[in-house]
């Protein structure tokens, strides 16, 4: 038997001529490198030449004072939102830079006043407007100035900090959150029902001068691969419901006592339909937990919408001697709210958060570098491009190099249909009483006169 020093050193000498080996068909591999790396160095600047002549506008959206509506109306608001979904061909996306256009929905308190935004395409306004009046036709809508430039863009300084994160879900795309529907589920009066929205923008309202959060939903629309993807998610969880199915002998067991049953309902009740005999046959399903079969047909009628590809991001930004950690903690809180711990719920994405939790770490300059970044994004509303292979990467300098953060960029987004959309993006119902949110007082009696209908 070798020696270990041997099988050692034996282990060493196969690697060095392995390693030899594979360097010598660096020619075979090479090219391919250097063409993957020229193709995405190519893609990433046709892309921002595309995006950075797109003309934006940000609208200002003021709800009515009295809105008697659910968030189902936002629900389709979404839904006609859809209509922008399209699939550039391979010149456009290869040679002209073109990508699915994407709307930005914003909620913004400074100090303590609370505004709704949409940034859109100009091309898009009259469809925003057209689908916020036909759902709303009270409400308010006009081109602002965008907020976001009336920060410093070097926070953090000496007289602004910040704290950030985008939010990402704790399972797959198809499991759904908690809806308004959960929210509304067994009541019996208007008075009773529950505005999810309603401790978000209590919170919003709650801050104090020098004090600004900003919610930034990013939302892109996507085909019906999604929905694939979480058939395929509902076909495995069913199997796993089959391989829970008992064995043959608890079959047989199980197929005499219904044999007994029957025979005595024969007696008593008279011969059984056949329909209703072929009704009793074993199905596997039936030894599922009732959370399992919640869970498969809260999975079904989630895919069962349109959806759009989100990415959340948050900021909370104050001057230095007000900013006030607790209020990153009760926006969180406030998101909480629509996890379930059998479903899907929201957390902070740790890759993009603010915090690094160890002075090893290079704590310091990386929470620098960290929270500009994030700012940067937020500014920017980028809809970054992301890698499903390498997101699992670790390493540290794929921050500091521009060009492998393009390969192995950190965002996650994820997808969401129109009911979960709408759960956490609407305008606030009459039970909201926060007392700085902006409403319309008086009524409209139509919406502007030849306005786009679509």
């Amino acid at each position: 038997m070798p020696s270990p020093l041997t099988v050692i050193f034996t282990f060493i000498v196969g690697l060095y001529y392995l390693g030899g080996f594979l360097l010598s068909l660096w020619w075979i591999y090479l090219p391919l490198i250097l063409f993957f790396l020229v193709k995405g160095l190519w893609l990433k600047n046709i892309r921002q030449k595309f995006i950075k002549n797109i003309d934006w506008v940000l609208l200002e959206i003021k709800p009515p004072a009295e809105i008697k509506k659910t968030p189902r109306a936002m629900e389709q608001f979404f839904a006609g939102l859809h209509g922008c979904q399209r699939t550039p061909n391979w010149k456009e996306r290869n040679l002209e830079g073109q990508v699915q256009e994407w709307f930005s929905l914003e909620l913004v308190s400074q100090n303590g006043e609370i505004h709704f935004f949409v940034r859109t395409l100009a091309i898009y306004r009259n469809l925003i407007e057209a689908q916020i009046y036909g759902q709303y036709p009270e409400a308010e809508i006009n081109q602002v100035n965008d907020y976001v430039q009336s920060v410093p863009a070097d926070i953090p300084n000496q007289d602004y900090d910040l704290w950030g994160t985008e939010l990402i879900l704790n399972k797959e795309d198809a499991y759904p959150i908690r809806t308004y529907e959960t929210f509304e589920r067994g009541l019996l009066m208007e008075e009773q029902r529950i505005d999810p929205i309603s401790s978000l923008l209590e919170v919003m309202s709650k801050i104090n001068d020098g004090e600004q959060i900003w919610i930034q939903t990013l939302i892109r629309p996507v085909d019906d691969n999604w929905q694939k993807d979480g058939e395929k998610l509902r076909d495995k969880l069913i199997g796993r419901a089959i391989k829970k199915a008992p064995g043959d002998v608890k079959k047989e067991v199980i197929a005499w006592k219904d044999t007994t049953k029957q025979q005595i309902n024969l007696l008593l009740a008279g011969p059984v339909d056949k329909e209703k005999k072929e009704e009793r046959e074993i199905n596997p399903l039936d030894w599922m937990t009732k959370t399992e079969k919640d869970v498969i047909t809260a999975l079904e009628e989630n895919i069962s919408k349109i959806g759009f590809e989100v990415i959340i991001r948050f900021i909370y930004l104050a001057q230095t001697a007000v900013f006030a950690k607790p209020n990153v903690s009760a926006v969180i809180g406030c998101f909480k709210q629509f996890n379930t711990q059998h479903l899907n719920g929201f957390r902070p994405n740790s890759k993009l958060s603010t915090k690094i939790d160890y002075q090893v770490q290079l704590k310091k300059p990386r929470e620098v570098y960290r929270k500009r970044k994030i700012l940067a994004a937020y500014q920017k509303r980028d809809f970054v491009q992301h890698s499903k292979v390498i997101k699992y990467l670790k390493l540290f300098f794929f921050e500091r190099l521009p060009i492998l953060k393009w390969f192995f960029i950190r965002s996650q987004p994820f997808v969401f249909n129109i009911e979960e959309l709408a759960t956490i993006y609407h305008y606030p119902g009459l039970m909201v009483k926060a007392p700085l949110t902006p409403k319309v007082e008086s009524k409209k009696g139509e919406p502007p006169t030849g306005l786009p209908i679509g």
